[in-house]
């Protein structure tokens, strides 16, 4: 073991390590802007549907999205200390000065001299989007079609209001053009350090590595962007999210959760169809007094109430579809 302990600790070690763990995240950062293509789907309702099914298949297994996350953690935290380590001791080396890193071909290269800090600014990024998105607002989703038919996170909700806020929106644009610098130097250095250094390969590799960053920022900044549209200019999406939010359906759908799947798949369907029925599982809960579950007599008195309150509103022409919609109601 004392081979490994010495490789670890090296100069080259150290570099070569954290090129793989490099690599690891690179690959990471593919999948994740392949799976957040589905934002752009034209119908809000659809990109909607496709994103929770997305988000419900991954986090289906909570041992799978635990050890995932843990080892994406590891890594980075890894990747990050021997970025920090080497920088130091390059600081060590030669002297407090700044100074840019002389490249294969004697050349100075823009991105090595700011690996570090657009490495940092990266981190700042990556702990606003684990606060703002995958530990956001926690809306409630149901679609006969997406998860089986059970209660799900609505994730589409969570991300597109957070790229909807303007100051947020130019935050992760500004962030995607950082992150291709820094894939732009860190691919190609992470080959050249592993000794992939090629006369014929090494330009094919470089080629790649810019093809590579202009992909995938491109493709998260598209994502953002059109997420910014979408909640602020496109009616479908405005309509889907102004219900969604009501407190009343979020209520509704956190007590549906709760209950046993076949509940939630028996009532999906008509949630999905008619949003705003979901509020009646809400009063048919009942509030503490009641034990958390009415009675069926006062469950009974609310559904008279419920009838006349709507043939009220019919009368009143303010909707004329109020008699259908009790009687559709009661069924939940």
């Amino acid at each position: 073991m004392k081979w490994l302990l010495t490789y670890i600790t090296s100069s080259i070690g150290k570099k070569q390590i954290m090129g793989a763990t490099g690599f690891m995240l690179v690959l990471f950062l593919l999948g994740h802007m392949a799976g957040n293509l589905q934002l752009l789907l034209p119908s809000a309702a659809d990109a909607q549907a496709a994103y929770n099914t997305y988000s419900a298949l991954l986090t289906k297994s909570k041992l799978f999205l635990y050890t995932v996350e843990g080892g994406l953690a590891v890594i980075f935290i890894i990747h990050l200390y021997l970025a920090i380590t080497l920088k130091l001791q390059n600081y060590k080396a030669r002297g407090s000065a700044r100074y840019a890193v002389e490249t294969r071909k004697g050349k100075k290269q823009f991105p090595t001299f700011w690996m570090i800090w657009t490495g940092l600014t990266i981190i700042t990024f990556v702990v606003w989007h684990i606060l703002t998105v995958r530990n956001g607002i926690h809306y409630y989703y149901i679609n006969p079609e997406v998860a089986d038919g059970r209660v799900v996170r609505d994730m589409w909700l969570t991300t597109v209001e957070v790229l909807g806020n303007p100051l947020f929106a130019f935050f992760y644009l500004s962030l995607m053009v950082i992150l291709g610098f820094h894939l732009w130097h860190a691919i190609s250095s992470a080959f050249q350090t592993m000794g992939i250094n090629h006369q014929k390969w090494t330009p094919i590799i470089d080629k790649l590595a810019i093809a590579y960053c202009v992909v995938v920022s491109i493709g998260f900044a598209v994502t953002a962007a059109w997420s910014f549209y979408v909640v602020n200019v496109n009616e479908e999406a405005k309509a889907i999210i102004e219900q969604a939010k009501k407190p009343s359906y979020q209520e509704a759908l956190k007590i549906l959760s709760e209950q046993p799947l076949e509940e939630q798949k028996r009532k999906a369907g008509k949630i999905a169809k008619s949003p705003e029925k979901a509020s009646l599982i809400v009063e048919r809960k009942g509030p503490p007094a009641f034990g958390g579950e009415r009675s069926p007599e006062e469950f009974m008195k609310f559904k008279e109430k419920h009838k006349k309150d709507k043939k009220k509103r019919q009368q009143d022409g303010d909707n004329p579809q109020a008699e259908e919609d009790s009687e559709e109601g009661d069924e939940l």
